[in-house]
């Protein structure tokens, strides 16, 4: 007898179109909200130092955070707030956190015309205004349109989801490369940024999915809400 190969099963193609019906199975899925962090006590207590320390050097950190390339770990400095032994064990815990469960939604899928609809309630509402036109390659939340960004491949399961996977981008930043010295005048600061992403866990073969937004208008934040689920 052949085996019956699943969705979860099969590997994303490299095809956006063909991979994201794949992703998206029409119909109603139940999807877990991941927006929780697994944390220990010591691990909450040296993140508020930090977090505290920060606030309290604001101006110095935006300065210090020029010279460090992007995706790469802060290099510890006294103003952190912290002990150099306090920083490298903040560092270690933060290379094991992981998202975890805060609740389920059902959300259903539907495609028309080549452009997949979304229906939720409750923390997950906001979906019904996200659209996906597989034709344009297009996503958009309302009238906010978000263009695509990049192809993804975790190739490593130290993160947040404790898996490799791959998948795709859409993102949408405004202004473009927001300039360090922007950050320091927070009365006057404007920007947007919306980010979609999705793909395929390799640990569970489950879709990862997550929608960010966020908007500041003379320095007080308008929009700031971020969407990760899984089914």
């Amino acid at each position: 007898m052949q085996a019956q190969t699943t969705i979860s099963d099969q590997k994303l193609t490299g095809d956006i179109k063909k991979d994201l019906v794949r992703l998206l199975p029409i119909g109603t899925v139940k999807a877990d909200i991941i927006d929780g962090v697994q944390q220990n006590p010591r691990q909450m207590e040296l993140t508020k130092k930090l977090q505290s320390s920060i606030a309290q050097n604001y101006e110095w950190f935006v300065d210090y955070m020029k010279a460090v390339p992007q995706g790469e770990k802060i290099p510890y400095h006294v103003k952190l707030g912290l002990t150099k032994q306090e920083y490298m064990e903040l560092m270690g815990f933060m290379d094991n956190i992981e998202m975890v469960s805060t609740g389920t939604e059902n959300i259903s899928i539907q495609i028309k015309n080549d452009v997949i609809y979304f229906k939720s309630q409750n923390k997950l509402s906001k979906l019904d205004s996200l659209t996906i036109d597989l034709k344009s390659n297009m996503v958009s939340f309302g009238k906010i349109k978000i263009p695509f960004a990049d192809k993804l491949n975790i190739t490593s399961d130290k993160n947040a989801l404790k898996s490799k996977w791959m998948g795709y981008s859409w993102v949408l930043e405004e202004p473009k490369d927001l300039d360090a010295n922007a950050m320091k005048d927070l009365n006057s600061l404007k920007m947007r940024q919306y980010k979609f992403t999705i793909g395929k866990l390799e640990k569970t073969g489950k879709t990862y999915m997550s929608l960010k937004g966020r908007e500041i208008e003379n320095g007080a934040k308008t929009i700031d809400f971020e969407l990760p689920i899984q089914f």
